[in-house]
């Protein structure tokens, strides 16, 4: 175990907190209509449920071996799952960090501000608890969007490398 998340997480907007089995069908929407899902190294998209059990499936299974992983993101004002972000380890980044910032916006609420606020609100996390002194974003060379929020959250573009067989930019705070 590396670390256990610390609630509540909240940023202006949004409440974060562990997913459940419960949000698959509200999490299957951000693979509706997503022509960007080749970003996250889905490129034969399965069923939109099927790929949502796989996603949330993933983050259970972080949550059970390193504490950590992608967190619901539920709007306050709604309580909508509109997202999620979080903290990941990973030991393939090119540079010597071992943490990975990652977020997605359900496509309904894109251009609202929310990747960008996620992102923020990780990385406050990551520095309030002190996990490590710096932190990643691993980045499609294609994903414009994203480099911009990873720039707003005071990153900086560092080497190009293949993850999981697109070439992907490593974003980070050192």
């Amino acid at each position: 175990m590396v670390h256990q998340y610390k609630f509540p997480i909240e940023s202006e907007r949004l409440l974060f907190r562990h997913l459940t089995l419960s949000d698959i069908k509200e999490w299957e929407n951000f693979f509706i209509d997503n022509p960007y899902l080749h970003f996250l190294s889905i490129n034969e998209a399965k069923s939109p449920i099927e790929e949502s059990i796989i996603w949330i499936e993933r983050q259970l299974q972080r949550y059970k071996s390193t504490g950590l992983g992608l967190l619901a993101a539920i709007e306050k004002s709604t309580g909508q799952l509109i997202g999620n972000a979080g903290i990941m380890c990973r030991d393939i980044l090119p540079n010597d960090n071992k943490f990975e910032i990652g977020y997605s916006v359900i496509p309904s609420k894109w251009k609202s501000g929310y990747a960008s606020e996620m992102a923020i609100r990780m990385k406050m996390y990551f520095e309030e608890h002190n996990l490590a002194d710096s932190v990643s974003s691993i980045i499609h060379v294609d994903n414009i969007g994203s480099q911009k929020v990873a720039e707003k959250n005071g990153m900086k573009r560092g080497a190009l490398f293949i993850f999981k067989g697109a070439p992907c930019y490593c974003y980070s705070t050192d």
